[in-house]
């Protein structure tokens, strides 16, 4: 049998390879040689100026990957008033850099093709000052919002919201976050942003901020869209297939290469941008692509029509929208005698496969049946080790989690009173963690928390001392036999050795993260209960936090 299934396969793998002989070509197949000459010249029009957002391209220039292609690539920068699609349609352009607006665009009768989705999460969000009475996204009726001309997503997101749009006075985008300023002549109460990039500038600029994130309705489209027009990719989808192949390598370098192509921004394309920034923007970036779950580029129609029944539910689209040409497509028809030798052919690889996984089934039954008793008592004491751990560990930190602190802090503080000894407690938070969050997106803050733990595992190694996880970004450390001064400088040393990591923070004062300590012990042959321990270290830790926060306070 085993034979049999193996010849079954070799026939049809057989078959196929004679059949794709016949095939014609793809698309990378008509592309001229590496280092070939006369290079087809495109144009690309970009949505904003020069930054990381676009350091795909920067990588497919500088490693040679447009030009493999046969293709001469110019870019051209963008702007707050710039419409890409409409230099692209005038002829402008070849490509162009667009968003989940296409899709309008093309309902309205704009000959445009969307070729390679680049960001699978739009970064689009609204930056608004904090003050009072600006709480929501409703609270934007009656203020200005200062707004590019391709954020027709965000419109969208505040007409789901219910706000109405015709009671928000809506200006120009100066492309400076600087208007949000109280002293400026054109300030204003909210401005369409980039949460990969306006957040840090403000920061930077001590602008204080919210940010007002469309995904917080679960709207979540696609973001910057590699497009073209009509006429070229019917007329030469090769040319088409080639940018987006090409575009597409550019990125998986830049995604993995991050610093070398700041380098790269700063020496030749922009080199007044802080470093600072364009590393934040990089890592906000890489979160928007998602290449744990698909690939870079990918799309599909489904996708496509759910963004454009968001559209239709807030009326910048008809309930009866088209998709029907919208999307780019390189491949081309077989005809009907290669549909059929390739549903044949699947046919015979199919039950070859089958025949085979039968055959190596029955072989992995039977020795399976062969194991001893022995080995699968052994395996079970193993697993129930490592269920009783898993059950007192955060996973996220692989510090002790919530119920271990609870059970072990009364056993600690109960041994405390026997022994006549001491006991200390720190709470540590970490300093404006959303914001954090809301700027870098959850990987990045996990990665943050991840960090912390190391900290504090590395400062709580002695007998008796451990450090948990016990809630979102706070953390405890609880040491025996530590008296007020030694828990004193266990919490500086903590405080000073975070704060050595530099890790950027966008929204604080000091620029990098930060964390706020309180401290309580418990004396030598103290009666005190243990809860009474916690709540002394809150109240302190409220009061580090009250009083301007990365510090620590006492009880």
């Amino acid at each position: 049998m085993r034979k049999l299934a193996d010849a079954l396969i070799r026939l049809a793998a057989t078959f196929l390879l004679a059949l794709g002989s016949g095939l014609p070509a793809s698309a990378a197949d008509t592309l001229p040689p590496a280092g070939a000459g006369n290079l087809q010249k495109v144009r690309v029009q970009l949505k904003w100026t020069h930054q990381f957002q676009f350091a795909g391209f920067y990588a497919a220039i500088e490693q040679g990957y447009f030009r493999g292609a046969g293709l001469d690539v110019e870019l051209i920068e963008g702007g707050p008033l710039i419409d890409p699609t409409a230099v692209v349609v005038d002829g402008k352009a070849e490509f162009g850099i667009g968003n989940s607006s296409l899709l309008i665009d093309f309902n309205a009768g704009r000959p445009v093709v969307a070729v390679a989705a680049i960001l699978q999460h739009s970064p689009f969000v609204i930056l608004a000052r904090p003050d009072p009475g600006l709480h929501s996204v409703r609270d934007l009726e009656g203020k200005t919002l200062m707004g590019e001309s391709h954020s027709a997503e965000l419109t969208a997101y505040l007409t789901i919201a219910g706000v109405d749009i015709d009671r928000v006075r809506l200006t120009p985008h100066t492309g400076q976050v600087s208007s949000l300023t109280a002293a400026r002549a054109d300030r204003v109460d909210a401005m369409t942003a980039y949460i990969s990039t306006e957040p840090f500038e403000a920061a930077r600029q001590n602008i204080p901020y919210q940010i007002f994130n469309p995904r917080d309705l679960n709207i979540n489209l696609y973001g910057d869209t590699l497009f073209t027009s009509r006429q070229l990719a019917q007329q030469q989808p090769q040319t088409v297939a080639a940018m987006r192949d090409a575009l597409i390598a550019g990125w998986r370098y830049a995604l993995t290469n991050q610093a070398e192509i700041a380098d790269l921004i700063l020496r030749k394309y922009q080199p007044k941008m802080d470093r600072t920034e364009l590393k934040l923007e990089a890592q906000a970036t890489y979160n928007l692509f998602q290449t744990d779950v698909v690939d870079i580029g990918y799309m599909s129609r489904e996708r496509w029509q759910n963004i454009g029944d968001i559209y239709a539910a807030s009326g910048m689209l008809p309930r009866d929208f088209s998709l029907d040409g919208f999307m780019f497509s390189s491949e081309k028809a077989l005809p009907a005698w290669a549909h059929r030798a390739l549903i044949w052919g699947s046919v015979a690889i199919v039950l070859g496969g089958l025949l085979a996984a039968y055959i190596v089934s029955l072989n992995l039954r039977l020795s399976a049946s062969l194991k001893t008793l022995a080995a699968q008592a052994g395996k079970l004491e193993t697993a129930n080790a490592e269920l009783a751990r898993l059950s007192t560990t955060d996973p996220l930190t692989g510090l002790f989690n919530r119920r271990y602190f609870d059970e072990t802090l009364a056993t600690e503080a109960n041994r405390a009173r026997r022994n006549r000894g001491s006991l200390s407690m720190l709470m540590i938070d970490v300093d404006h963690f959303k914001q954090y969050n809301d700027a870098l997106g959850h990987p990045a803050g996990d990665a943050c928390l991840r960090k912390l733990a190391e900290v504090l595992r590395r400062n709580a190694q002695r007998g008796g001392e451990f450090a948990a996880r016990i809630g979102g970004e706070e953390f405890a450390v609880v040491a025996s036999n530590l008296g007020p001064a030694e828990a004193a400088a266990l919490a500086e040393r903590i405080r000073r050795e975070l704060a050595d990591l530099k890790i950027p923070h966008p929204a604080s004062a000091f620029g990098h993260v930060t964390v706020s300590i309180g401290v309580s012990s418990l004396g030598s042959g103290s009666a005190q209960a243990h809860e009474r321990l916690v709540g002394e270290a809150d109240a302190a830790l409220y009061r580090a936090k009250q009083e301007g926060r990365n510090r620590w306070l006492a009880a």
